[in-house]
């Protein structure tokens, strides 16, 4: 019951990072235009910087993609999987924390909670499926 319940949250945070990526290319887009608007840069950057910018979003919508994937093979009891969504976990966490940090913005609080979610559950899913004992401790309810 835990790996099943644990397996479907880390799936639903795949899929809310893989939604950003939607977020990311089109909405955050009018932001990047009126910004960029003002600027007196050549063709060829201002090419360049939308080619950086949907390539994030592509990358969002993989690292979504391969945190699903991984809360599916999870959900069967495998452990190899887990090693990417717990790396995307690791930088997401990473990149919003210095992010916010830095910027003092609260949106990155969001890959914050995104990468701490995707770290934790793909940790505690990792354990789970490291044996029947510890996956039958874990099922136990609290004495």
């Amino acid at each position: 019951m835990f790996r099943k319940f644990t397996s479907v949250l880390l799936a639903v945070t795949g899929l809310l990072i893989g939604l950003g990526a939607f977020g990311h290319s089109f909405m955050g887009r009018k932001a990047l235009d009126s910004g960029l608007a003002s600027l007196p840069i050549d063709a060829h950057t201002d090419k360049l910087i939308y080619l950086v910018w949907y390539f994030c979003g592509g990358c969002m919508l993989v690292f979504g993609v391969l945190v699903i994937w991984a809360a599916w093979k999870a959900a069967r009891g495998g452990r190899n999987a887990l090693f990417a969504s717990g790396l995307i976990g690791i930088f997401y966490l990473l990149t919003g924390a210095v992010s916010l940090a830095y910027m003092r913005e609260p949106f990155w609080s969001v890959f914050v909670v995104l990468g701490g979610l995707a770290l934790v559950l793909s940790a505690l899913l990792g354990v789970a499926a490291a044996g029947p004992r510890v996956a039958a401790s874990l099922d136990q309810p609290a004495a």
